[in-house]
């Protein structure tokens, strides 16, 4: 019996079918953009699935962003293709450029030439005044190829910085603690008769912060404005008016006595919104809370700040508030300082109002607060904090020092 079962298992796993792996599956034909930008850095990478025709060993690319350098540009052949891609290249083309482009240009070069008059340069051999035309690199490249001919199924991968998106973000808070966010990201598509699946992030890979996806759809490429929206969200908020009077900019090293030596009296309100950052663009915001009146807001774009937590956004000057900050510095021989702070918040309007009295702190080795009144700041990684609320007709002071060691 034992033989007979042990002979009709072999049967069975000889008569059994080996698996097989699962095939690979080729790409379809098709385009996709992944759009990257941070406030200093934007680029898009381009993964273009096509078929292509290959004649006499020469592979002709057209639709190539002439934002894109040729080092970034990859060429693979796709399913059962066996082409071999070799050296790459592409012309350029002379366009006229639209007139307030031309006219720009020809200002920039008399601002020049009349700053080479002033300064008593020689004008023999001068840059001559600039044409209406530029010089492009072509959106056709072509590259010799070996191993194949005809109908042939590529990928081609690259880097472009000239394609990029723009964010319109849209802000709406009637509750104190909780807004909305709606934002639009538009899009200036490449003539290129097609479609495309397009992912818009916030944040380049390597950034500080991690790239975010922000939005994600298709859009025609036919040389027109594509615009995508972003689900509307409603995200924890806050309006804080802070004091922060130091004017630190072009004043030297943060070691320097004079650094944040001048100071302003405005006390600025601050849209916080937490757990959400914004792509850089037009924000617009639109507030009705208790206790003030219901406003419509352009945000200046210049003054606002991403945080370890999300995003904060100036909006006006309380034109009822006023702060006064006097600094004394001592002991300051190079590698130790000490910053002393006597601060006051006056309020001549008819609602009390909480103010947070801001310093940002010098960078250094080793910070310590030596003392303050009526209590000691909250230091944190960047900045020193009161909370202060000051009544209607009233005003609030603090003194404080900070040791440094640099």
């Amino acid at each position: 019996m034992l033989r007979r079962a042990a002979l009709a298992l072999a049967l069975g796993a000889a008569c059994r079918t080996p698996r097989r792996s699962p095939p690979i599956d080729t790409p379809v034909p098709g385009i996709t953009m992944a759009f990257y930008r941070s406030a200093g850095t934007s680029y898009t990478v381009v993964d273009d699935r096509r078929f292509v025709d290959v004649r006499g060993g020469v592979l002709v690319l057209d639709h190539i962003d002439p934002g894109a350098a040729l080092p970034s540009l990859v060429i693979e052949p796709l399913g059962t293709s066996t082409l071999v891609i070799g050296q790459c290249d592409r012309a350029h083309e002379t366009r006229a450029l639209p007139p307030e482009a031309a006219l720009e240009r020809y200002g920039a070069w008399q601002e020049r030439r009349a700053k080479m008059q002033a300064e008593g340069e020689v004008m023999a051999g001068a840059e001559p005044a600039p044409d209406s035309t530029a010089t492009i690199a072509s959106p056709v490249v072509r590259c010799g190829v070996t191993g194949g001919s005809g109908k042939q199924l590529v990928r081609v991968l690259y880097v472009s910085s000239q394609l990029s998106y723009q964010a319109q973000h849209d802000v709406r808070m009637t509750a104190p603690d909780r807004a909305t966010v709606a934002t639009k990201f538009s899009i200036s598509t490449p003539a290129w008769s097609d479609r495309a699946a397009v992912v818009l992030y916030e944040g380049v890979p390597g950034g500080d912060r991690p790239a975010v996806e922000v939005a994600r759809g298709r859009l025609a490429l036919d040389g027109s404005t594509g615009v995508i929206g972003a689900a509307a969200r409603e995200v924890p908020a806050r309006i804080r008016r802070v004091f922060d009077g130091a004017i630190r900019t072009g004043v030297g090293n943060a070691d320097d006595p004079s650094w944040g030596r001048d100071s302003v009296h405005a006390v600025w309100v601050w849209l916080e919104l937490e757990r959400t950052t914004l792509a850089p663009g037009v924000t617009h915001a639109y507030l009705d809370l208790p206790g003030e009146r219901p406003r419509d807001i352009d945000v200046p774009a210049a003054g606002r700040e991403e945080t370890r937590t999300g995003s904060r956004l100036p909006l006006w000057i309380d034109p009822d508030l006023r702060g006064v900050r006097n600094r004394m510095v001592t002991g300051a021989d190079g590698t130790n300082l000490v910053d002393r702070f006597s601060i006051a918040v006056s309020n001549v309007g008819g609602e009390p109002r909480e103010v947070w009295i801001e310093e940002k702190l010098r960078p250094a080795k080793r910070r310590t607060v030596l003392n303050g009144w009526p209590a000691k700041p909250t230091l944190g990684a960047a900045a020193a904090r009161h909370k202060v609320t000051v009544k209607p007709g009233g005003t609030e002071r603090v003194t404080y020092s900070v040791a440094y060691v640099f």
